[in-house]
């Protein structure tokens, strides 16, 4: 039993709904597949999500904000994925799947995706990750292969972007981080150019590197930091120049391919 399977202390069960089949099309921001639509399918209304959390914190907390910020969410929480499973919820319209990185590995990540996949066959299912592998696109696709029709990284997206994919994934669409999909895969250590990119940036601006890495936005990152938004857009300008990145979401990926690189070879704690 895994550490979140222990850590189950509830058992909820949502009301019917309907669920999407399938059709091509595409979302911006990230990869997508759309489905049509049942015959008694709804469009509107309210959305039916299943949350799986096994940190308790985490999970009162997200369903607080996605209940109070968008109320057309109905939130259906649970501990582990056997509890969701075992409550034979048939009316969802989507489950949400947080994989947090100090409790579950990608096998087991992988492992309950497929089971959820059995149980729910035409439920939707969307994982939700704060693991640093999650910004691995090779991650991201075994995900997506296991049976998942999204994948939200939580260190690069914010709550609205979060909320317009579940709402995507539950019309049968397929949502994942274009930018990272699309970034070159590397080797076990990254190039001597990209490897010194990092040492060219001041001070400040490694500091605003790390908030970024923290999925902060610009308006957090100058309260946190005392300084202004536009100071921090220029920032984040010079950051991205001089890492060789098109946007702010691959020069996050970048950095953390250093770090991990860095401490595989022992150079950090």
């Amino acid at each position: 039993m895994s550490k979140c399977d222990a850590l189950a202390d509830q058992n909820v069960h949502p009301s019917d709904g309907s669920n999407p089949q399938s059709e091509r099309g595409t979302a911006s921001g990230g990869l997508a597949e759309r489905s049509p639509q049942s015959p008694g399918s709804k469009n509107h209304g309210v959305i039916s999500v299943g949350l799986i959390d096994c940190l308790r914190f985490s999970r009162d907390c997200l369903t607080q904000a996605l209940r109070t910020l968008h109320p057309e969410l109905s939130i259906v929480p649970f501990g582990s994925v056997a509890e969701c499973i075992g409550a034979g919820t048939a009316g969802l319209h989507l489950i949400l799947y947080y994989s947090h990185s100090e409790s579950s590995s990608e096998m087991l990540v992988l492992q309950h995706v497929k089971e959820l996949r059995q149980s729910f066959v035409d439920t939707p299912i969307m994982v939700l990750s704060d693991a640093r592998t999650a910004l691995q696109p090779r991650n991201i696709r075994n995900a997506l292969n296991s049976g998942a029709q999204g994948f939200i990284p939580t260190s690069i997206t914010e709550m609205s972007a979060a909320v317009a994919a579940i709402r995507f994934v539950k019309d049968g669409g397929t949502f994942a981080p274009l930018d990272l999909l699309l970034t070159q895969r590397t080797t076990s250590s990254p190039p001597a150019s990209e490897a010194s990119a990092t040492r060219h940036l001041t001070p400040r601006q490694m500091t605003v590197l790390s908030h970024l890495r923290q999925g902060k936005a610009n308006k957090i990152i100058a309260y946190e930091l005392g300084m202004t938004e536009s100071t921090v857009k220029v920032h984040i300008r010079n950051i991205m120049r001089k890492m060789g990145a098109t946007n702010r979401t691959q020069a996050v990926y970048k950095s953390q391919q250093l770090h991990e690189s860095a401490d595989n070879a022992g150079l950090t704690e």
